[in-house]
């Protein structure tokens, strides 16, 4: 083997070791994500399947999970709510208050801590906006959630 070759075999085999792990890690999955959802213009429509055991904790009242940027929850009684999983004040993670079945920022720090009410509007600020809420309906164990 010629150096020059060897430089650029070593060369093309140093940069698939650097680069196939960036390139993997944005494949398409169908695991539960925490992801800020559809970018702009983007649509939510998808089907979580309840028998699954990453979708389990749904069929518990009071349980909610993220998916494609969308919390859903499934409330005291039964029903499910679906509104975008990131806080309109500065965009932290929404979570799901069971016990009072509305949403809450998870930034409980100084000057943050948005409330959201069960349908998506802001019980207490600094939020400026509701969340976006979507439609779920539910057949058998199969839930879709929807804008």
């Amino acid at each position: 083997m010629k150096r020059q070759q060897f430089f650029t075999t070593l060369g093309v085999s140093a940069a698939t070791i650097l680069f196939v792990p960036y390139l993997v890690s944005c494949s398409k999955s169908n695991s539960v994500d925490s992801g800020a959802g559809p970018g702009p213009g983007g649509t939510v429509d998808f089907t979580l399947d309840l028998s699954l055991p990453v979708n389990t904790v749904l069929n518990t009242n009071g349980n909610s999970l993220i998916n494609s940027g969308v919390i859903i929850a499934r409330t005291s009684s039964a029903t499910f709510l679906a509104v975008a999983a990131v806080c309109t004040h500065e965009g932290s993670q929404i979570q799901f208050d069971s016990a009072n079945n509305r949403f809450k920022c998870s930034n409980t720090g100084a000057g943050h801590g948005s409330v959201f009410s069960g349908s998506g509007s802001v019980v207490s600020g600094p939020a400026p906006t509701s969340l976006r809420t979507y439609n779920t309906l539910l057949s058998g164990t199969m839930l879709r959630v929807y804008a």
